[in-house]
């Protein structure tokens, strides 16, 4: 599984696991977040200027 520690006032560390096709987030308050995701999704998410912003507008509203 491939981890990138992110500098974020909302998100701690994001990691995507190949095999399982999904994205997992830290958040910085010690939540967890584990979607079903294509892993352009987490590039977006590591690559994005304000990595919080791109949880909230793409991410945060899955379910």
């Amino acid at each position: 599984m491939e981890t990138m520690n992110l500098t974020s006032k909302m998100i701690s560390s994001a990691s995507y696991d190949v095999a399982a096709s999904a994205l997992l987030i830290k958040l910085n308050d010690g939540s967890v977040r584990r979607i079903k995701a294509p892993r352009i999704m987490y590039e977006n998410l590591i690559s994005a200027e304000s990595p919080g912003w791109y949880y909230m507008r793409h991410i945060r509203p899955l379910k």
